[in-house]
């Protein structure tokens, strides 16, 4: 039992021995796991060049109070012999010395100078910029979209003292609005500014429309859904102001979208509170060549020139507004026409989305210019201030015009091609106080208007320019932009050389070169004037039609020129000689004018009627045909009366050998001879020819001459003007004894079978001449017969007797003598 007992006592004991064992052991391969574990974990050593390591290192740069920025690392290593420390995990806090900012500088290490204070970051190193309120905001609303400019680059060097970061390396950046980059860049942390040094490269892109989180966006005619709308933009270096928001590009500068092209010394980029690009600014280079703007499209192509350019951009993309401002120019080229214009300065209001023209305002020396390629038309238009609107074009096609109108008194010139090789083109000028030009729906020029002040020129080849003035007035125009007719209203007055018009309404009609005068229409050149209802002038031709009730009045003197085949039948030079008719048909050009239907011309007692009268101004000719009447006065002077007595006295037929038959005339009834009266003469023939220059009228078809006592009649005669002294000029008076007396009949020869009828006596001959002077007439040719009712009827070869009395020279074989007749009135 003993011994069993102290068997099982002793295993007992070896187990106990054991578990001790294996417990001794297991404590102590724990103690070894955890102290290798320790030793893993444990930093290692720091190596021979190291002086010092520790963690959690923080400094800042104060202003008073003040934090300008703030430096942490997580740990800070100090190496022997060198004054320079290793910062790992650096971040650099800058506040700004009015702590309105919150821009953060982030790398991974960095070399910290003691003495020179300068931190040396040689791997990639991300700066943010932000706002101090954007910061505080993102931390409230962690969803809401941040306002931060990323700024991603290496070997960056911040300068503790200036608090100025820079790095030649490239550098990328971003913001709310777009993106680039860049070689080297500047940051300066008390100006929150950010310089990129070198090969700036910027890409603005749109913001997303307000409902692109709920639904689609509807789509904008003539935009492709992905279309390119992102504006690229690149300089020699980039000024940046975060608080200012306000990105400056030195030039060479470009921006450029899928449709325009801008080139600047200088662009200037503002940014609104969301960063969103909102106005771009475009300044000369520097040897003072303005910065370009160019737009094409499928069709077209735009230019816009000017000193300063300035572009206010939609937060989604598009531009707004364009406003140029010094020595502003530019042109438009498509396939129908180009255009250009210049000014002081212009505005361009953008349709939204499609980035074209709405509204167009040009101030300050405006001129517009219009050449049409297929036509070779042109059209120019001078204001002081022009505004035009467009529709809504397409990304590919420009909108077309709706209107334009000049916001002070305007000027449009047309200019037509010749129309033959060699001439000079045909002008047009319209100008007004205020012009207003709209288009049709093809966006072609339909229709002008005038107000106030209208005037308008004309110019064609081999003509005086045209001149006319209204107070109102429309123009019509063609597809082409030249005028077709033009309307002028109210006191209507026109000018060309020497001649002048004015009525109550105008229009001129261009294929026809014609102007048309209605209401109380007047035309007057250097000698006549014309009243009508109508008057049409031709102004390539030359040719006037007038209608409706025509009165001219020629006030030229006679033999002076003008008009001056009224002259022939004018009683005096002094008084102006009128011709009426229903219709007028004449030429400037050639000097003819035709009046026709009820023709009367009048001056003073003279008077010429008939179916029309035909006036030829070079050869000084009148002629009037159908149903010619004439009225002339014809005065008896005591010369004729003188003449007539010496014809009639006994002695002077004695000394010719001629024989009285009759006792002589009493002296009583010389004296009433002698006596001075103006008796009327009228004429009637079936044509008159009237000869100026020769003082000579030709009568043919059934002519008839009748005055108080007498008639004459022939199938033709010939009438001989003469000007003598006036019977009431008295001859003291010098200056007025020498005015031209009037026309009268010194002579008249018929032919072809005349008739003379006094009282009753008449003659009848093959050739009838008489002579005013001493009132006789000769009958000649055929069987010249006198026949009278008391002495029978008297022949001879040659018959000449006086229409004052009854004196008859009969010339026959047997010799000559003298017939005397004395009558008794009862």
């Amino acid at each position: 039992m003993r011994r069993s007992q102290a068997a099982r006592y002793a295993r007992w004991s070896a187990a106990v021995a054991l578990l001790l064992v294996c417990i001794t052991l297991g404590v102590y391969l724990k103690r070894g796991v955890q102290s290798h574990i320790d030793r893993k974990k444990a930093p290692p050593a720091p190596p021979v060049n190291v002086e010092k390591q520790s963690s959690g290192l923080t400094f800042s740069k104060m202003d008073g109070p003040r934090k300008i920025f703030t430096v942490e690392a997580s740990k800070s290593t100090d190496f022997k012999g060198r004054d320079s420390s290793l910062l790992e995990n650096v971040k650099v806090t800058i506040f700004g010395k009015a702590g309105d900012r919150h821009d953060i500088i982030h790398t991974q290490s960095c070399q910290y100078g003691k003495e020179i204070g300068a931190i040396v970051c040689d791997g990639a190193v991300q700066i943010d910029l932000q706002s101090a309120a954007d910061a505080e905001r993102a931390a409230r609303e962690p969803a809401a979209p941040p306002q931060v400019v990323h700024v991603a680059t290496k070997s960056v060097t911040f300068d503790r003292a200036t608090g100025d970061a820079r790095t030649e390396q490239p550098v990328l950046f971003t913001f709310p609005s777009g993106s680039g980059e860049a070689l080297g860049a500047k940051y300066n942390s008390e100006q929150g500014t950010l310089l990129l040094l070198q090969n700036v490269r910027l890409s603005l892109n749109p913001s997303a429309p307000k409902n692109s989180a709920k639904q689609s966006p509807r789509p904008t005619p003539g935009i492709p859904p992905n279309a390119d709308n992102v504006v690229h933009v690149k300089g020699n270096s980039l000024d940046f102001g975060r608080d200012s928001r306000v990105l400056h590009l030195s030039g060479p500068a470009e921006a450029e979208s899928a449709t325009t092209h801008l080139t600047a010394g200088e662009l200037t980029l503002e940014l609104d509170a969301r960063f969103r690009a909102s106005r771009l600014l475009a300044a000369p280079f520097p040897d003072g060549k303005a910065p370009e703007l160019t737009s094409r499209g499928d069709a077209d192509k735009m230019d816009l020139v000017a000193d300063q350019l300035t572009a206010n951009l939609d937060p989604e993309g598009w531009v707004a507004r364009m406003e140029a401002k010094g020595n502003a120019h530019g042109s438009r080229q498509s396939k129908d026409e180009d255009d250009e214009f210049r000014s002081d300065a212009a505005a361009v209001d953008m349709w939204p989305k499609v980035n074209r023209v709405k509204e167009l305002n040009l101030n300050g020396g405006v001129s517009v210019k219009t050449h049409v390629a297929k036509t070779g038309d042109a059209r120019a238009l001078e204001t002081g201030a022009l505004r035009m609107n467009f529709t809504e074009g397409t990304l590919t096609e420009h909108g077309k015009p709706t209107l334009a109108e000049t916001l002070t008194a305007g000027a449009m010139e047309w200019t037509d091609p010749p129309s033959h090789a060699g001439d000079p083109p045909r002008q047009t000028k319209l100008q007004a106080d205020k012009l207003r030009l709209a288009f049709g729906d093809e966006g072609k020029p339909k229709q002008l208007t005038a107000t106030g002040n209208v005037q308008t020129e004309r110019a064609a080849a081999g003509t005086p320019p045209q001149t006319a003035t209204a107070k109102s007035g429309v123009a019509q125009l063609l597809p082409s932009g030249g005028w077709e007719q033009m309307d002028l209203q109210d006191d209507v007055r026109l000018k060309q050389g020497d001649r002048t018009a004015r009525s109550d309404h105008a229009t001129f009609v261009r294929a026809e070169q014609t102007a048309l005068l209605t209401g109380h229409a007047v035309a007057r050149d250097a000698s006549t004037e014309t009243h009508a209802p109508r008057i049409l002038f031709y102004q390539s031709t030359g040719d006037i039609r007038a209608e409706g009730g025509v009165r001219s009045t020629d006030f030229s003197p006679s033999g002076k020129g003008g008009s001056s085949s009224s002259n022939g039948a004018s009683q005096s030079q002094q008084l102006p000689a009128n011709i009426t008719s229903d219709n007028l048909q004449a030429n400037s050009k050639s000097g003819r004018a035709l009046y026709s239907g009820h023709a009367r011309l009048w001056q003073g007692d003279s008077v010429l009627e008939a179916d029309s009268i035909e006036l030829l101004r070079d050869s000084k000719i009148l002629n009037a045909a159908g149903n010619v009447r004439a009225v002339f006065p014809q005065t008896t002077t005591p010369a004729q009366a003188n003449a007539t007595s010496s014809a009639s006295n006994p002695s002077s037929a004695q000394q010719s050998g001629q024989t009285p038959s009759v006792t002589p005339v009493a002296a009583s009834s010389a004296g009433q001879a002698s006596a001075t009266k103006t008796v009327l003469w009228h004429i009637s023939s079936g044509t008159l020819t009237y000869n100026d220059l020769t003082s000579t009228a030709h009568l043919e078809k059934n002519v008839v001459i009748q005055s108080p006592d007498q008639r004459i009649r022939a199938p033709q005669m010939d009438l001989y003007f003469t000007r003598g002294t006036h019977p009431q000029t008295p001859a003291a008076n010098t200056s007025a004894a020498n005015l031209v007396a009037p026309q009268q009949i010194s002579r008249a020869v018929g032919t072809g079978g005349v008739i003379v009828d006094e009282g009753d006596r008449r003659a009848t001959a093959d050739r009838g001449e008489y002579t005013a002077s001493d009132g006789k007439f000769v009958m000649t040719g055929g069987d010249p017969t006198v026949y009278d009712s008391t002495q029978g009827t008297t022949k001879g070869r040659q018959l000449t007797f006086f229409l004052a009395d009854d004196t008859i020279i009969v010339d026959s074989e047997n010799g000559s003598r003298i017939l005397t007749k004395h009558r008794v009135n009862n």
